[in-house]
């Protein structure tokens, strides 16, 4: 940065000392004073001077804060605003980012010159951003100055880039389900969107179900009739788009009546009964050792029966003589 130049301060002086002269052809004056005269216009002159030296220690350049603001897949160009006062040559050689990972993926700061002699700078974000957030960043201008000496400037950027106009996307569809008759079965997905998203649950692809407008579907009680696929339409103002079917199967409640051990006896060291068994029952065989102060003891889980009917039932005693009985859980 230079100086104003010496024209002007010459202008000054001469203006302050043209009433002397005019009073010193006009009137008489005493001797000691146009040596007043010019001593008070040196004064000023010096003042003058003083005042240019004063202002010339101020930095000439500031970067007022900046937010920008720009999409993803969108190509952006920000030219950014610096300020200067327009009596002094500024010869800005650098711009930098004080943390280039901070810039906003896929913008990059470039600069261009203004003018060679002085060589100025100008500095301009641009590129295509990628992905979606608030990024403030730093920016350093530096003034090539001999006298005084160099000085750097700062200024804080914030970029803010929204997310890409586009349908949503999903990023976790529903899932498979198998549960119960009269249990409960939880169809959710999760979908990512610039724009505000809306949920339509379908049944085997092409019934809509009714009030089913959120991100989650739950079924309770599940009956029968409710087996087969489960989808969701997801949709926001750019578009839409269906998940992935989820499949629900639903089995059958299981119903154990009331039942009694057949034929019990002791063959050996082993206790043998005649079970009535139901398809997909569990049935677990406990033991009392006595009838006051001892608890049931579960000795043998059976394997749960494919198809109803009697099954054979053969348990092994190994303590002394006893009660054995047989519970059932759907």
């Amino acid at each position: 940065m230079k100086k104003l130049g010496s024209y002007p301060l010459i202008l000054a002086t001469l203006l302050q000392l043209a009433p002397l002269w005019r009073s010193l052809g006009t009137s008489a004056v005493t001797t000691c004073a146009p040596a007043i005269a010019i001593i008070r216009s040196l004064l000023l002159f010096s003042g003058i001077v003083g005042s240019v030296d004063a202002l010339s220690a101020a930095s000439a350049v500031s970067i007022p804060k900046q937010t920008f603001n720009a999409k993803v897949g969108v190509k952006a160009s920000f030219p950014i605003v610096i300020q200067f006062d327009p009596s002094y040559t500024i010869n800005i050689i650098t711009w930098d980012p004080v943390s280039p990972g901070i810039l906003p993926p896929g913008l990059s700061l470039t600069t261009s010159p203004i003018s060679s002699d002085p060589l100025i700078l100008s500095a301009t974000i641009k590129g295509t951003p990628t992905t979606a957030g608030t990024y403030m960043l730093t920016i350093t201008a530096k003034e090539n100055d001999t006298a005084p000496a160099n000085r750097t400037v700062m200024g804080t950027i914030t970029v803010i880039v929204a997310p890409a106009d586009a349908p949503p996307k999903i990023t976790t569809a529903p899932s498979d389900q198998s549960v119960t008759e009269g249990g409960t079965a939880t169809f959710s997905v999760i979908a990512t969107s610039a724009a505000p998203v809306r949920y339509q649950w379908y049944f085997n692809t092409n019934q809509a179900i009714a009030r089913a407008t959120n991100a989650s579907l739950v079924l309770n009680p599940v009956q029968l009739t409710a087996a087969g696929t489960y989808s969701v339409w997801v949709t926001n103002k750019f578009g839409g788009l269906f998940s992935p079917v989820a499949r629900l199967t639903v089995n059958p409640k299981v119903v154990v009546p009331p039942f009694s051990l057949g034929n019990p006896q002791t063959v050996g060291s082993d206790f043998h009964f005649a079970l009535p068994i139901v398809a997909g029952a569990n049935y677990a065989v406990q033991y009392l050792s006595a009838l006051k102060g001892a608890t049931w003891q579960t000795v043998s889980n059976l394997p749960t029966p494919s198809v109803s009917g009697t099954a054979d039932i053969h348990v092994p005693i190994s303590g002394p003589q006893g009660w054995f009985r047989v519970t059932s859980t759907p």
